[in-house]
């Protein structure tokens, strides 16, 4: 333990009692000085232990009692010719004696303030990133229960009403067009159903899995919008940690569907690149854009994408203008982003 955790576990009056005999050793050889050898400066150490290892009231007490010591240490080597000027100035030395046990407080209260905001900060982040953690394994949780269970029962229907059809073709009998119908459209709840589990949890646990799910985005997008989508991704991009991916995916998922639904665009443009240590993606649109003024007070889209790129290190831009696009790009450090 160290002397200052020592300190911290006594009771405040011990402390202030510690600190009052190094008061009166400090006055003791403040006396045998004289007037000329002065150690006027050192009573401020006692009365700043009390402040910090006590409380402000003690100080106050400690000040005073570090005026009155020394009213006794100087009192008979002073060079005063009076007995008022000698009051005035022990009255000087008790102002500062005071303004040292006031000022202290302050300044150790203002520390304990500013260190518990800090710990609120650290604390509310840590909560926030367990929030958005919990919500990323849930989401992949759910994915898994699709892909393992409404995928693949809807694959062994699709199975079942193939042999149907094939029984009832060979029976020749007309009830074979209605089954092929139903069969069509279990191929399309199949298919849907499959890009539903792969959009909840598409990032895969290796570098290269942001890229893939990028490319499986930008595929599923251009075969259900109305809307080119293109994608652009530097072949030595990697980001090895799987939560920075899945944030940089959320990203760009989160501003394609701002982009499709809001702005009317024909060409949407995905980009991963990567220079001087740092990353950036950034998703580009042709559409019609938007004032700078909408786009401080956009909702929760864009609040959402500042925050994942806050929790991954990284800056997220909005450039936009009436009539002319709209581009929204994140850079982060690759550092953080294969090492975190």
């Amino acid at each position: 333990m160290s002397i200052a955790d020592a300190l911290r576990s006594q009771p405040k009056v011990l402390v202030f009692f510690e600190a009052l005999l190094i008061v009166l050793v400090i006055g003791a050889l403040d006396s045998l000085g004289g007037w000329d050898v002065s150690m006027f400066l050192f009573y401020a150490f006692p009365i700043l232990l009390v402040v910090w290892f006590s409380d402000r009231r003690w100080a106050i007490v400690c000040a005073i009692t570090c005026g009155i010591v020394w009213f006794f240490a100087k009192k008979t080597s002073h060079p005063y010719g009076t007995v008022e000027a000698y009051a005035w100035a022990t009255f000087n030395r008790l102002a500062y004696f005071l303004f040292v046990a006031i000022g202290g407080a302050a300044m150790k209260a203002q520390r304990e303030e500013m260190g518990a905001r800090m710990e609120a900060m650290l604390r509310a982040r840590e909560l926030e990133q367990e929030i958005v953690r919990v919500s990323e394994h849930e989401q992949m949780r759910i994915g898994q229960d699709l892909h393992d269970g409404l995928c693949q029962n809807l694959a062994a229907i699709d199975c079942a009403a193939a042999c149907l059809r094939f029984d009832l073709e060979n029976k020749k009998l007309p009830e074979a067009e209605a089954v092929d119908v139903i069969q069509r459209m279990l191929k399309e709840a199949l298919l849907e159903a499959r890009s539903l589990a792969r959009g909840i949890f598409p990032v895969q646990m290796d570098a290269h899995g942001l890229p893939a799910a990028l490319h499986e985005l930008v595929t599923m997008t251009n075969r259900l919008r109305q809307v080119t989508v293109a994608l652009d991704v530097e072949s030595d991009v990697e980001v090895d940690d799987p939560e920075t991916a899945m944030h940089l995916y959320r990203i760009a998922q989160q501003a394609l569907n701002n982009a499709i639904q809001h702005a009317q665009p024909s060409l949407v443009t995905i980009a991963l690149c990567c220079a001087d240590g740092r990353g950036d993606l950034s998703i580009v649109d042709d559409g019609r854009g938007f004032s700078g003024q909408s786009a401080s007070s956009q909702g929760m889209g864009l609040r959402t994408m500042q925050y994942r790129a806050r929790l991954i290190h990284g800056e997220l831009a909005v450039d936009t203008l009436l009539g002319r696009g709209t581009t929204i790009s994140c850079s982060f450090p690759l550092s953080y982003a294969t090492h975190s």
